[in-house]
């Protein structure tokens, strides 16, 4: 009998690192286990672009090898022949600052034709004296609504299995699986009783754009071509769902700001949703019970987790690989 791995949560962080098991280790029994799924997460609604930000205590140097391992995956998704499918596309994207000097991006070496840009520029990029700097590099946008269900498929093919059900307590999985691997993003808050986990929450307004816009700010603007996907809101502690009408308004004013042929966009729909915050992204180990059941933690990557998804599967796939090539139990099964 193959090792059983149980994956709970099917948002972006719990799928890759679901597609990925299965990649590095042929024969891995996995199950994703999550009572929502694809079109229902809160990574549908997302931005789905690749954009490193500072997260609190989370040290640069993960979040620029995560980011950079996301990066190097999404290049060959987007030369594959999966790339439609996927729904992934390599675009510019300018990120405006009304500072003289931009922020130095530690990040800078990872993506295609980074460059600063400097006044003259942004004025004549924007047809205004508002910004001072920016800078312009070649991202990936991933169209959520796609790449979920991708994955999902790429995992069923695989011989994967899912169920449909809300996890109680991970105690509950404990002897029915060798390992679970918690990927319940802000969920986990409840589930594993981590009160470091908190909402951020974010709004989102989808009305031929070919770049995506930005604004260096706590709630910056930003404008990101698909369905136009206009954002946003970073609202920490609030767990409201709904959207809100003042968060609309404001959304939308802030953006026709950032490009006025918005104002004559038709408005798709209007959603809102919860972002996993934490005071730093968790990728550790945790041993439950009596038995001292295996659990595997990767949550907390706020408005991060497109941009953290692959890289931060590869480090759970090697802990992954580690408590299989440890456990004598579990390793009789491979």
């Amino acid at each position: 009998m193959a090792p059983r791995v149980a994956v709970v949560g099917a948002g972006v962080s719990g799928l890759s690192t679901a597609v990925l098991a299965q990649q590095k280790i042929p024969g891995l029994d996995v199950t994703i286990i999550s009572d929502k799924f694809s079109p229902n997460t809160t990574g549908d609604i997302s931005a789905g672009l690749w954009f490193p930000h500072c997260l609190q205590n989370t040290t640069s140097d993960n979040i620029y090898r995560w980011s950079s391992k996301t990066y190097e995956r999404m290049l060959e998704l987007w030369q594959s022949a999966d790339a439609d499918e996927a729904g992934i596309c390599l675009v510019p994207k300018l990120e405006l600052s009304e500072n003289y000097e931009p922020e130095q991006e530690f990040w800078s070496k990872i993506p295609l034709a980074f460059q600063s840009i400097d006044t003259a520029q942004t004025c004549k990029l924007t047809g205004t004296h508002k910004y001072k700097s920016g800078i312009l590099f070649m991202t990936f946008t991933l169209q959520q609504s796609r790449y979920l269900p991708y994955l999902t498929r790429k995992f069923l093919l695989n011989g994967g299995k899912i169920q449909q059900h809300k996890v109680e307590q991970l105690q509950d999985l404990c002897g029915q699986y060798d390992i679970v691997i918690n990927c319940s993003g802000v969920h986990a808050r409840h589930l594993v009783g981590d009160t470091a986990v908190a909402p951020i929450r974010g709004q989102v307004k989808a009305p031929g754009l070919f770049l995506c816009y930005g604004e260096q700010a706590t709630d910056g603007s930003y404008v990101i071509p698909k369905i136009v996907i206009l954002g946003g809101t970073h609202q920490q502690g609030n767990w409201n769902t709904n959207p809100d009408p003042q968060d609309t308004k404001n959304i939308l004013d802030k953006c026709h700001q950032l490009i006025p042929a918005l104002k004559t966009a038709e408005i798709i729909s209007n959603r809102a949703g919860l972002r996993p915050g934490r005071t730093s992204v968790r990728i550790e180990t945790e041993q439950l019970g009596v038995k001292k059941y295996e659990v595997i933690h990767n949550y907390g990557h706020g408005g991060s987790g497109v941009t953290l998804s692959w890289g931060c599967a590869h480090d759970v796939i090697n802990i992954l690989q580690n408590i299989l090539s440890s456990s004598t139990s579990i390793k009789s099964k491979l």
